[in-house]
């Protein structure tokens, strides 16, 4: 899509809704929540003749990137498009100072293929639970299989998901906000935590601790953790953490053992929380239970050197993955 110069906020405003909107698929007060940018507000700083925040338009323009490009292909678009936007809202904003700019100089040769958008935008479409439920049979406890049923989400190419790999997916099951619910997050917890208690026992508040990833269900992990009556450990894997760079919040004795609990492990998430825990303070962890683990992409060998048994209650194997996609394809 081309962008037509025009000095107004009002057509700075328009043509940036339309241009993520032809990028991307989606509206623009749902791109800038990838941004951290509420929905009211990304609509209300584009609305009329406001003329949009700077660092918001940037944002904004970030987001919208494809994620089906590369790292090199990401930092090329978003600086081209950086550069290009920019440049529309210094000549607004001018405008409103009733100066006018000097013409921009002519722009930078751009790769082809991050100059126009894709012709169709990677549609991600979330699955009837009527239609979902009869596939997801394999799941025995009903209250896990209703509540997966609401939140399959099928991708029409495949997206890159993860924190250290990033796996290329077409199906996803979104359990986090599954969580945000209370009854489904007890639902969650109570069926977790009975998978706990059945393989460990009773655990000593004293010498065991469950842990779960920052950037895992936190919401479910801690639940667990109060339902086997022990302390519970939260560990950040990426970002850096607020208390000067430590990644373990804790609030537990010394000598302890961590197992570890999660919805769905996929990757290498767990192995580098175990890394994280015997370094940092001198944690061993064991065992990790889960309700669902990507089989398809062969989470268990990714563990190899690892000590860690992986109690999972569902596999999503690629059985399940197409049976899933084909839904999303015929009911679309």
């Amino acid at each position: 899509m081309a962008l037509e110069p025009d000095d107004s906020p009002a057509a700075l405003n328009r043509d940036l809704r339309a241009w993520v909107k032809n990028w991307t698929g989606k509206g623009i007060g749902q791109v800038a929540l990838g941004a951290n940018i509420s929905n009211s507000r990304a609509y209300a700083a584009t609305a009329n003749t406001n003329l949009v925040p700077r660092d918001l338009l940037l944002g904004i323009v970030r987001a919208a990137v494809p994620p089906t490009y590369d790292l090199e292909e990401r930092t090329r678009w978003i600086l081209r498009w950086s550069r290009e936007w920019e440049r529309r809202w210094e000549i607004a904003e001018a405008t409103t100072r009733g100066t006018s700019l000097k013409p921009p100089p002519p722009p930078e040769p751009a790769l082809e293929r991050s100059s126009q958008p894709p012709q169709q935008p990677n549609a991600v479409v979330r699955l009837d639970p009527e239609i979902a439920l009869p596939a997801l049979e394999r799941i025995t406890d009903k209250a896990i299989r209703r509540i997966t049923s609401k939140h399959v989400y099928v991708a029409k190419q495949p997206l890159p998901v993860g924190y250290h790999n990033r796996d290329p997916i077409t199906v996803y099951i979104d359990l986090h906000s599954a969580s945000c619910s209370p009854r489904h997050r007890e639902d969650l917890a109570q069926f977790l935590a009975a998978r706990v208690r059945r393989a460990v026992g009773g655990l000593d508040p004293d010498r065991t601790v469950i842990a779960t990833a920052r950037e895992g269900n936190i919401l479910v992990g801690s639940r667990v953790a109060e339902l086997c009556g022990v302390p519970f450990l939260m560990v950040r894997t990426t970002a850096r953490p607020p208390r000067f760079g430590y990644p373990i919040e804790r609030n537990a004795g010394d000598e302890v053992e961590a197992v570890i609990v999660d919805d769905i492990v996929m990757s290498t998430l767990v192995p580098r929380v175990a890394d994280l825990l015997r370094v940092h303070e001198g944690i061993t962890v064991t065992r990790c239970f889960s309700i669902f683990d990507r089989a398809d992409l062969g989470t268990v060998d990714r563990w190899e050197g690892n000590e860690i048994t992986l109690d999972s209650a569902f596999p999503i194997d690629d059985d399940l993955v197409t049976t899933l996609a084909n839904l999303a394809d015929h009911h679309t």
